[in-house]
Order: structure tokens, then C-alpha cells, then sequence
């Protein structure tokens, strides 16, 4: 304890100690009726019981023991001390004679055995809780997660031990869950890995073929250089939004705009993909439908969902896009095998996917 706060409660204990000497003055005038001796040997009495109750408890505070059970012992054997102290006094000045002195201290003996056996049988069993609350608490900040208090209480430590229960449970799903997240994601950035290699190896190859002059038609291998070029910088695009979606940064600039244009352009630039699948795309929309969005973000979503209905649509199948106009909500179906019922509640979670869209043939990332 500082030594700031040994000063203010050594004042508080004064302050009390006074009080309760007036208090006790007072009560002897009424009830003893003393003479000026024996006001003066009681004045003196109560100023050494004061002064000797004041330091123990300060010498007890300073350098109190760290178990809790010896503390409540000290505390309960020091009251009996005190007032073997005031009878001692007490028999010396002749106030109190000496068969009541021998009889109170009997009293008091046995008083002071029964308090100290009933303090040690209600603070055993509350040392040995903290130590369960201490013990599971060192075994957390060591990482053993399971550890858990299993204390069934029903008072302020019971409280304790389910406050901290609860916070190993909420740590533990935490660290599930972020498990589970780099699990998924190692997944996701190897596919993306591997989907990159596809375009840089057609690039290669078809930039060997032109210096070569094998190629039969240039042009076509310079379109096809073109197209890996852009699957390459979607997937860099994706990555660079993966990474501001995880540091919290995706700025989505919302406003009001016509998300007709949004379809068309997603249904053309997918067109060739759907065609080469013999998947047919269409949609229905009216005119014009004005809502509050951020194109850029609502083009790259919509050209994600429509990609995937296209790769996992059968041959000979239709991806349909509607807009509802007084919905303003754009809907798209397809023919393809859609989620398993096993699968739906972790459909939309972060890096999650279904075992069949890890393969190849199906795209991937």
C-alpha cells in the first residue's frame, strides 16, 4: 500500500476512534455514573485501546500476508486482543475485580477459538476458489483454452467465475473462427495462384509462337494475349479488394445512378464465356431503374455472380437476369446444382466455398 493511502486511513481511523471514544465517555456517564479518578483512568484506557487498535490495523494493512485465510484470522484474533488488553488495564487500575477478570478471560479464550474455527471454515473453501480462478486464469494467458473455472457460486466470486468462463468461451470461438478463416483463405490464395498460372502460360506460349513465326494467325494469338491480360489483372483486382475488405478500407461511393447499363455491360462482357459453354444469357429489365449504388462495386459483384452461374450451368442451359424496377433489385437464376442444404448457412462467409468449386474445370477462385 502507498504511503498516501496509509495516512488518509490512519486520519480515518483516528476520526473513527474518537468518535467512538466520546460515544463510550458518553455511555459510562449514563450508566456508571464515575468518579473523576475513574474518568481519567477511562479516558487513559480508551486512548491506549485506541492507539494500539489504529497501528495494528495499520501495521496489518503495510504488511498483511498475501493468503487470504491468514488475513481473515489476524482480523478476527486481533478484536479478542484488544480487549484482553482493556481487562488487563482494567485489573490494574481496580475497575474490574479479579474473579471478573478471570472470567471474562475464559469467555473470551473461547470466544476467540469458536470465531477463529468459523472463519477458517467459511474462508477455506473461498481461498481455494480464487486459486481455481487464479489457477484457470494462468492457464488462458498460457493459451490453454479449454481451461474453465466450473465453479457454481452464488455470490460475487460465482460471478467472477462465470464472467471469466464466458470470456475463454468468447476467445476460444474467436480463435476458431479466425482458424478456420486462414484455413480458407490459404485455400483461396493457392487457388488464386493457380488460376494465374493459366493466362501466364498461355501468355508465354503464345508470345513464343509469335517469336518464332509459328504462330498461323497473329492476330488471333495477340487477342489471346489481350484476354489473358485482363484475366490477369482481374485477378490482381481481386486481390487488392480482398485485401481492403479485410483491412476494413473498401470505400463503396453510393449514388443515384441507372443500374440498367450495369446489366448490359455485365451480360456482353460474359457473352463469349457463355457462348463457349453453349450457356444461354439473357435478361429482362426495363428502360431505365434508378437506385442508390456504387456502379464500380455493383459491376464487379454482378460479373461475379453472373461468371459463376455460367461455369456451373450444364451445357445447354440459360443464366436469366431480371430487374425489378419497383424493387430495384436485380435477381439472377440459373440451371446449375446450386448449394447443397449442408452448405447454405456458409454460403456467403468469408473465404468459404464448396468442395466441387475447387475443381478446375469449374474455375475456382
Amino acid at each position: 500500500m502507498g504511503r498516501s493511502r496509509l495516512i488518509r486511513l490512519a486520519i480515518a481511523l483516528g476520526v473513527l476512534a474518537t468518535l467512538a471514544g466520546l460515544a463510550s465517555m458518553l455511555t459510562s456517564e449514563i450508566v456508571m455514573a464515575p468518579t473523576t479518578g475513574e474518568r481519567n483512568t477511562l479516558i487513559a484506557l480508551m486512548a491506549v485501546l485506541g492507539a494500539v487498535a489504529v497501528g495494528g490495523t495499520l501495521a496489518m494493512r503495510a504488511f498483511a500476508p498475501r493468503s487470504l485465510t491468514r488475513r481473515m484470522f489476524l482480523s478476527v484474533v486481533s478484536g479478542p486482543i484488544v480487549v484482553a488488553i482493556a481487562i488487563a488495564a482494567g485489573s490494574r487500575t481496580m475497575i474490574i475485580k479479579d474473579n471478573d477478570i478471570r472470567f471474562l478471560l475464559i469467555l473470551l479464550a473461547f470466544a476467540t477459538v469458536l470465531a477463529v474455527g468459523v472463519v477458517y471454515t467459511l474462508a477455506q473453501p473461498l481461498s481455494d476458489d480464487l486459486a481455481r480462478l487464479t489457477d484457470v486464469a494462468r492457464r488462458v494467458g498460457r493459451g490453454d483454452l479449454d481451461a474453465r473455472t466450473e465453479l457454481k457460486r452464488m455470490d460475487e466470486v460465482g460471478e467472477l467465475a462465470e464472467a471469466i468462463d464466458s470470456m475463454v468461451e468468447e476467445i476460444a470461438s474467436s480463435r476458431a473462427a479466425r482458424d478456420a478463416s486462414e484455413h480458407e483463405r490459404s485455400i483461396t490464395m493457392a487457388s488464386l495462384s493457380h488460376d494465374a498460372r493459366t493466362p501466364l502460360t498461355s501468355m508465354r506460349l503464345a508470345t513464343e509462337a509469335l517469336i518464332d513465326g509459328v504462330a498461323v494467325d497473329p492476330e488471333r494469338y495477340l487477342r489471346t494475349i489481350a484476354a489473358d491480360i485482363d484475366a490477369v489483372d482481374t485477378l490482381i483486382s481481386d486481390l487488392f479488394t480482398l485485401g481492403q475488405l479485410e483491412a476494413g478500407r473498401l470505400e463503396v461511393t453510393a449514388y443515384e445512378a441507372d443500374i440498367v447499363p450495369v446489366v448490359h455491360d455485365v451480360i456482353e462482357g460474359l457473352t463469349l464465356i457463355a457462348h463457349h459453354r453453349d450457356v444461354q444469357l439473357d435478361a429482362t429489365a426495363p428502360d431505365r431503374c434508378t437506385a442508390s449504388a456504387d456502379v464500380d462495386q455493383l459491376h464487379r459483384v454482378l460479373t461475379n455472380v453472373v461468371s459463376n452461374a455460367v461455369r456451373h450451368s450444364p451445357n445447354g442451359g440459360t443464366v436469366h437476369i431480371e430487374v425489378d424496377g419497383d424493387r430495384r433489385q436485380i435477381s439472377v437464376v440459373d440451371e446449375g446444382p446450386g448449394f447443397p442444404p449442408d452448405f447454405v448457412d456458409e454460403a456467403f462467409q468469408p473465404f468459404r466455398r464448396h468442395d466441387e468449386a475447387r475443381e478446375r474445370a469449374s474455375g475456382g477462385a
